[in-house]
Formats: C-alpha cells, sequence, structure tokens
C-alpha cells in the first residue's frame, strides 16, 4: 500500500512517452533516476527529452491507476553560464552585484550554483570580492523564486532584462523554455523592444540555421513590421521580398525563392494580407480592415448634416452669427453646418482658433452638445484656453484605461458634434478607433488640423490623405489673417522655400553657428545672457529648445544634459554631478520633464511636460503636472518613462505651443530635413522664435521638400476597397 504523500511532493526526470501534450496541458511518462518510470498529468508542456521537475500530488485515477499530478513544472536545464551572468547582473533585487561580479560567480559556480549558495556563501563572498550580506540576500532571493530560476537563467542568455523574463514566463509559463528552443523567433514581437535582429543575433549563436522556416517568417513578418513602424501602411510585394532577404541574408542563391514562398504562405494562411492594385501590395489583415473600414466612413460622411437639414439658407444662418469671418472661414463654417464629415485645414495665422470657435458658438446656439478633442493632453489643453470649453484627448473621450476603448461600435460616443483638432498627429490606428466609436447618422464630425505639419508618429497619414484626395467635404485656409504678425508670416514664408532674415522682439535667426560645440555654446550664452534678461522669459517655463534627433552633440539627449547642468547652477546653485557614457542624466529638483508614455495608473499621458517637486530620500519622484502631483515610487518600472524636457524633438513637441521656441538647424541632420519639420517646429513658438545652426543646413531645410511620402491605402484612387485582400 502506498503511503499518503503531501501536494507538494516533488518527482525528476527525463520525459521518454508523450501521450498528449499542448501548451496548457500534457500527459506522458517521466523515467527517473532509480530506473523505474512515473507516469504524469497536468499543467505542463511535455516533449520527449526534456528533463524536468514536477511538483504536485499523487492520485490514483480509474483507467490508469497510479500517477502524478502535476501543478507546476521547472526545466531541470543546467544553468547557462552566459544567461546567470546576465540574471545576477541584471536583476534588480540583486545589490552589490555588477556585471563583472556576477561572470566571476558565473564561470566558478555554475553548474552547481544552488549548492554553493547553500554550502559554501563565505567563499562566493571572497571569490567575487563583495559582502558576505550580499550573498546571502542572493540565497534567499533564489530560495524564493526556486521554480523559475533556472529559466530565467537560460531566458536571460536572451539578453532579456528581469522584467521582461518575468512578462514572458506569466505569458508562457515554464513552456517558454521548449517553445523557444523549437523557434527562438516566437520572441519577436512577443517582448517589447525585441525585434528581428537582436532576437536572431542570440538565436544563431545558440545554434539557429539562417535556412530555419522560422526564422524566415520571422524575418518576412519583421520586414512588414518595420515598415508599419516608418508609417507605411503596405510594402509593395517585390520591395518586401527584397528587403526580406536582405535582413535574413542567407547567402544562398535559392533564398529570395524561400522568402517569396513565405510571403505567399503567409499570405494564404491570413497571417498577412494583399490589395491588387498596379501591382501586389501587402499588408496586415488589421492595418487592411482599418483603412477600408476608414475609406467607407468617409463615404458616408459626406452626406448631409441632420442637424442643419431644414436650415434653409445655411450661408445667411453663418453671416448672421460670425459676421466677421473671412471667405475661406465663412466655407469651412458652412461645410461643417451642412455635412456629417467636413475638413479644415490652415496654416499658422489661417484664423483655424477663430473658426472653429464660431463653429462652436452656431452649434451651440441650437441646442446641439459639441464635444472638442485632440490627440494629445497639450493640444486638448490649448483647445480649452482659446476655446473656454473642456477638450479631451482622443484616448480619454474614447475611455481608454491602459487596456481596452471603452468606447466603440456597442457604446458609441453620445453627441451631436463632435470637432477634432491637430488631425495631423492622427494616425490610421487612432482614426479607426474615432470612427468605430461614432454613429455617423446622429454625430457631425469637424477635423481641423495643418497638413503641412509632420505626419503622425504612428502609421497613415489620414489628414494629408483626406486633403489630397478630397474624400471628405473642405476648406483649404489659405489666407493668413491680419493680426497674425511676423511669426505667423516667417512660418509661412518656411512653405515658400525662404527663411525670413531677423525680425527684433520675435523672430531670430544666427546662421553661423557650424561648429555643433559652439552651437552649444550659444545656447548657453543665450540662457545666461538674452532670453531672461532681455526678452522677460521664465528659463523653464517659457523657453523649449527643440531638435531633430535625439543623438549627437545637437541632439535632445546631449542638449538636455547641457541645459540640466546650467539652469540648476544657475537658477539653484546645485552642481550635478557626470552623467556616465550611454547613462540616462537623472531628473533632480526644479528640473523640467516629459512623460513619454501613458500611464492610466498615474493619470498621466504621453506628451505631458511638469516640473520635478521633490526627490525623497528613498528615491521617490513627485512631479507636478498640469498643478497635480504625482509620486512615482524609487523602484518603479514607470521612472523609465520620464526624461528631461528642456530640449525634445520636434516631432514630440507637435501639437503643443511655448512663448519662446529654439530651434536647432544644422547641415549634420540634414539627412532628416525638410521644410515641413522646420515649418513644424517654428510654428511652436507664440511670442519668440530663434533659428539656430549654419546657413547652408538652414537653407537647405527650408528648400528640401518631403520625399517621405507614405505608403498608405487612402492615398490610392477610388476602387482599392474592392480588391482582393
Amino acid at each position: 500500500m502506498t503511503a499518503r504523500v503531501a501536494e507538494n511532493d516533488v518527482v525528476r526526470g527525463t520525459v521518454d512517452t508523450v501521450y498528449y501534450a499542448s501548451p496548457q496541458w500534457s500527459s506522458g511518462r517521466l523515467a527517473v533516476s532509480n530506473g523505474g518510470a512515473v507516469r504524469f498529468a497536468g499543467k505542463l508542456y511535455a516533449r520527449t527529452g526534456d528533463l524536468l521537475t514536477l511538483r504536485g500530488r499523487w492520485t490514483r485515477h480509474p483507467q490508469y491507476g497510479r500517477q502524478f499530478d502535476v501543478a507546476s513544472m521547472e526545466y531541470d536545464l543546467p544553468l547557462d553560464i552566459d544567461g546567470l551572468a546576465h540574471y545576477l547582473a541584471n536583476h534588480p533585487d540583486v545589490k552589490g552585484i555588477g556585471p563583472a561580479k556576477a561572470r566571476v560567480l558565473a564561470e566558478r559556480y555554475g553548474h552547481a550554483f544552488d549548492q554553493a549558495l547553500d554550502d559554501e556563501p563565505e567563499a562566493m563572498a571572497r571569490a567575487a570580492h563583495v559582502p558576505l550580506e550580499s550573498i546571502l540576500a542572493l540565497r534567499a532571493l533564489w530560495q524564493a523564486n526556486a521554480l523559475v530560476n533556472r529559466a530565467s537563467a537560460w531566458l536571460a542568455s536572451y539578453e532579456l532584462t528581469h522584467h521582461q523574463v518575468s512578462s514572458l514566463l506569466k505569458r508562457l509559463g515554464n513552456n517558454a523554455v521548449t517553445l523557444l528552443k523549437e523557434d527562438p523567433y516566437l520572441l519577436v514581437g512577443e517582448v517589447p523592444g525585441f525585434g528581428f535582429k537582436r532576437v536572431d543575433k542570440v538565436a544563431l549563436k545558440m545554434g539557429a540555421t539562417k535556412a530555419q522556416t522560422g526564422r524566415i517568417r520571422a524575418g518576412v513578418l519583421e520586414t512588414v513590421r518595420e515598415a508599419i513602424d516608418a508609417g507605411h501602411c503596405w510594402v509593395e510585394y517585390q520591395a518586401l521580398v527584397e528587403e526580406a532577404n536582405a535582413l535574413l541574408t542567407m547567402d544562398d542563391l535559392d533564398s529570395w525563392q524561400w522568402v517569396a514562398d513565405m510571403v505567399d504562405a503567409l499570405v494564404r494562411e491570413g497571417a498577412l494580407a494583399e490589395v491588387q492594385h498596379g501591382g501586389r501590395l501587402v499588408t496586415t489583415p488589421a492595418m487592411l480592415e482599418m483603412e477600408r473600414f476608414l475609406a467607407e466612413a468617409f463615404r458616408r460622411g459626406t452626406g448631409a448634416s441632420i442637424h442643419f437639414r431644414d436650415e434653409q439658407d445655411i450661408g445667411g444662418l453663418v453671416a448672421s452669427h460670425a459676421p466677421t469671418l473671412n471667405a475661406g472661414q465663412h466655407a469651412a463654417a458652412m461645410n461643417a453646418l451642412t455635412f456629417m464629415v467636413s475638413l479644415i485645414s490652415g496654416g499658422a495665422g489661417s484664423g483655424k482658433t477663430y473658426t472653429i470657435t464660431s463653429i462652436l458658438d452656431l452649434c451651440e446656439s441650437k441646442g446641439l452638445r459639441v464635444v472638442l478633442a485632440a490627440p494629445t493632453g497639450k493640444a486638448a489643453k490649448r483647445m480649452e484656453q482659446v476655446t473656454g470649453r473642456e477638450a479631451f484627448t482622443i484616448h480619454r473621450l474614447l475611455g481608454y484605461n491602459g487596456r481596452a476603448f471603452r468606447r466603440g461600435p456597442d457604446n458609441p460616443l453620445e453627441t451631436d458634434v463632435l470637432i477634432i483638432d491637430e488631425m495631423s498627429m492622427v494616425d490610421v490606428p487612432l482614426a479607426w478607433r474615432l470612427f468605430q466609436a461614432l454613429q455617423l447618422d446622429r454625430t457631425s464630425v469637424v477635423l481641423v488640423g495643418d497638413h503641412n505639419q509632420l505626419p503622425p508618429v504612428g502609421p497613415g497619414n489620414v489628414l494629408r490623405d483626406l486633403v489630397q484626395r478630397r474624400l471628405v467635404p473642405m476648406t483649404l485656409l489659405e489666407e493668413v489673417v491680419r493680426q497674425a504678425g511676423v511669426l505667423k508670416e516667417n512660418s509661412i514664408a518656411i512653405l515658400g522655400g525662404t527663411v525670413p532674415k531677423t525680425s527684433p522682439q520675435a523672430w531670430y535667426v544666427f546662421n553661423d553657428l557650424d561648429v555643433p560645440e559652439h552651437l552649444a555654446r550659444f545656447i548657453c550664452d543665450m540662457y545666461r545672457e538674452v532670453l531672461a534678461q532681455k526678452l522677460a522669459h521664465d528659463l523653464v517655463a517659457d523657453v523649449q529648445v527643440l531638435t531633430p534627433t535625439h543623438k549627437g552633440p545637437m541632439g535632445t539627449r546631449a542638449l538636455n544634459i547641457i541645459l540640466q547642468r546650467l539652469l540648476q547652477k544657475m537658477l539653484h546653485n546645485v552642481d550635478v554631478p557626470t552623467v556616465p557614457e550611454g547613462r540616462r542624466p537623472r531628473p533632480l529638483v526644479h528640473d523640467k520633464v516629459i512623460q513619454t508614455r501613458n500611464n492610466y495608473d498615474l493619470g498621466v499621458m504621453n506628451g505631458a511636460t511638469g516640473i520635478v517637486r521633490d526627490v525623497t530620500s528613498g528615491g521617490e519622484l513627485v512631479i507636478e503636472f498640469d498643478g497635480d502631483r504625482v509620486a512615482i515610487p524609487a523602484k518603479s518600472p514607470w521612472l523609465q518613462d520620464v526624461e528631461l524636457a528642456y530640449s525634445l524633438s520636434i516631432h514630440k513637441a507637435q501639437g503643443s505651443e511655448y512663448p519662446c521656441v529654439i530651434t536647432v538647424i544644422h547641415k549634420a541632420h540634414s539627412f532628416q530635413h525638410h521644410r515641413n519639420l522646420f515649418y513644424t517646429a517654428v510654428t511652436r513658438a507664440r511670442k519668440t522664435a530663434i533659428v539656430l545652426g549654419d546657413a547652408w543646413g538652414i537653407r537647405e531645410c527650408a528648400r528640401k521638400r518631403s520625399t517621405a511620402l507614405r505608403q498608405t491605402f487612402l492615398s490610392l484612387a477610388p476602387g482599392w476597397e474592392e480588391s482582393n485582400g
């Protein structure tokens, strides 16, 4: 008779037979060390040859007899030396053990690491030159995570962070090891930050072959993903095959055909979709569905507005309520009242804001409920300031909580009129979400923006496509109003390819700063001698430095380090420590910072800027965003989403305005330069615009039109919607 065994019993052995296997449940037979065999079943993913540690309890099955009911499993893996070293050096709870000391411990004790921690902690401390307390703390941590240590160390060989390893194990369980052994390219797209190239480097090192099916599949999907990340909604078939083949570098004469066959297979199985329109255009099924939906929504939006269809003289109505509108503004207001979807596009100084306010007042005078929204918090706040009404971010309007949208086809927005500002920043996925939540037989929509500004960060170019293809009734406001001033007039000049010379008190151009180091010193001199003393700007709240790039001596990262050191010393007599190469500068009290990702737990959205009000002795960061204070714990991953904001990229500043903008335009960034970038930067300024750089770089930036046209379905001629996909 078999004695009753506790539910936390453990068996170890090698799987020699698998009766059934799935990622959620498996059954089979385990060969154990004494030569016997154990029948098992439960929550694991078993494959023949796996060396496993199973935890659970003994049961008696009515048909199969005594077997082990598995509650959890761990791969009985030999500890990977590289993985263990990376695990020890990067685990947030392992203190006092950096990369060099982690390497010593891994190489000396790796294969007997568990036993060494139990039996010889003193020797380990001496070998790595670390305090015994560090080793004892490591032992406690290792024992507390006994079920996943070896799997974690194996996964760490991919140079995953502790957070990434934990997320992967949570998503795939211990099955992650088996799944990744069979196809390491499953990591691509599964873990944020792990693209094909990074996974490929490790996978090849660990024995993957260049021609294996999983690698070719991942390479094709990565190429499509890269096109979408670059803002495109599709990639031409031939280009896709060539780019994927170049990415895979298989050094085989047949490799092109293998890639082509994989593209065809992915289309057949539905992992990719294609449209026949002058050739084969390949995309993801989701992207194709989104653009098809939007095309249909815009087509329906050309219908007559239900709110004013009984009005006999809409032109007269507009004229009586807003008699000061010019001809273009009057036409825009008429379109807004006549059609269910209309568009207003205009540049700096064209009176878009005044037109919006007039439409808003007119609709409210008829008892209609009007909702205002914009893509970013800054743009929404500016909308509130100029209209005197509440405005929402589009995400907030749609009830997004970080995981799901509350508003959609089954729970649509309940409003009569919706006005969306800064439409140039809205990408295809967000536009799709928005129009999914609208009833176009009830809600009329007014889209407002400037199609000469930069396209959105995400895929698509909705506003520009609408303008170029005239997909909805639209008005282009091309007349600069008399009150626009020198800033607006000079901004418009840039679109014509010229950069006006300095105009005192508002517009300053310094075009003799050829050397990057000289430019950085010049910025510092301006902060010290000009901005506050002569132009009366608050050096932190009013002044914003904009540059096209993050990297290099004139990128945001370098300039933020310089400006933090300067302003902390000037304003608060604080000496900022030198930032080690490759490290991020640490925000200090009084620093201007920006949130780089939506955080729904804190209620802080991507692009929000704030001031650090306190850094507690425990390392907690207290930041004030628009009058609200939030506290970020010392060890929180949320800290990675907070960066210095003295200097921002031009893309990041889109939708915001600042009293004073310093724009860096230099030949070193010429590969990124075009007049739309320049125009977007200087139109962020409300009172003072300062352009710094070299003469050639500034001149060429204004001269060069943007050639980076985005490949979108909405930009195609009519008829693509009916093609196969």
